[in-house]
């Protein structure tokens, strides 16, 4: 009996009526679907930046016809204070812009020959041509764009165990960290300390030469302190020094598209305190490729 009532029921409605009701059915079936992807799209995009399987091969990856030109500038402030009364609180400000072009002119399965050149623009000397000079480098001289140009060379000591280990490693994930022991010389002059590199994030970064997904690693040191004894300075000498910045590598090259790095360094001797304080910066602005 409910089956006849059901079908008298659906007589009584037009055909038209049914059809339109159908239609907003399959309307509304299709504004679900969409807001469903499109739901999944914004969510997807505000998880990207934190995906911690995100990683960065550590290897030089140029290729051959490579041509990459950037743009540093150094800025140096040196201020001096004395606890005598006869020589008076100075202070001295320099800096420099410098361009260098590299061309990879040919590579092989672990090194790459690039020809440099450049020009340097000082305050004393102004615009100066810089020599041109053919570099031979194996791939595992990415770590030279982990710190900005002037960074101290005890960063580049290779033969620092630590290093050693890090560079062996085929790749880096977010949210990585590389504690770097610093204790270099010998017994009468010797620094000491640690260089921490922190992979903090995948981000899109856009300079000059372009836009590239880079791996953003943020550098920091504790204080570094060069230790002495009377044969190498005749009067007391204390120095230390802390730095801090950050460089941006393209994942999949490893190569170098924007750093930045503020050193600090205090030295003591004789009552006479200096503050060097120096910031750099270096920038891709053009790249292209064969």
């Amino acid at each position: 009996m409910f089956k006849q009532q059901n079908n008298s029921f659906s007589s009584l409605v037009s055909p038209e009526i049914q059809e339109n009701n159908k239609k907003r059915h399959r309307t509304a079936y299709t504004v679900f679907a969409v807001l469903a992807v499109l739901i999944g799209i914004i969510a997807g995009a505000f998880l990207i930046p934190y995906n911690t399987d995100s990683s960065l091969e550590l290897s030089l990856n140029y290729a051959t016809g490579d041509h990459m030109v950037y743009e540093t500038t150094h800025i140096s402030k040196n201020q001096m204070d004395t606890t005598s009364t006869t020589i008076p609180p100075a202070e001295d400000n320099d800096g420099y812009n410098s361009t260098i072009t590299m061309n990879v002119l040919s590579s092989d399965n672990e090194h790459y020959t690039i020809n440099q050149t450049g020009t340097m623009n000082t305050n004393f000397f102004g615009l100066t041509l810089l020599p041109s000079i053919t570099l031979n480098i194996n791939k595992t001289n990415y770590y030279n764009n982990f710190l900005a140009p002037g960074a101290p060379l005890i960063f580049y000591n290779t033969s620092n165990p630590t290093i050693l280990a890090y560079l062996a490693q085929p790749k880096v994930k977010v949210g990585d960290v590389w504690n770097i022991p610093v204790n270099i010389g010998n017994a009468s002059l010797r620094m000491t300390g640690e260089v921490v590199l922190k992979f903090a994030e995948i981000q899109e970064l856009t300079v000059p030469a372009g836009i590239f997904q880079t791996m953003r690693i943020e550098i920091t040191s504790n204080t570094l302190y060069l230790h002495s004894d009377d044969s190498i300075f005749a009067n007391s000498y204390n120095l230390s020094s802390q730095f801090n910045g950050t460089s941006y590598m393209e994942l999949g090259t490893c190569r170098l598209i924007k750093t930045n790095l503020t050193q600090t360094m205090t030295t003591n001797s004789s009552g006479v305190e200096r503050i060097i304080t120096t910031y750099t910066e270096r920038t891709l602005v053009e790249y292209s490729t064969a």
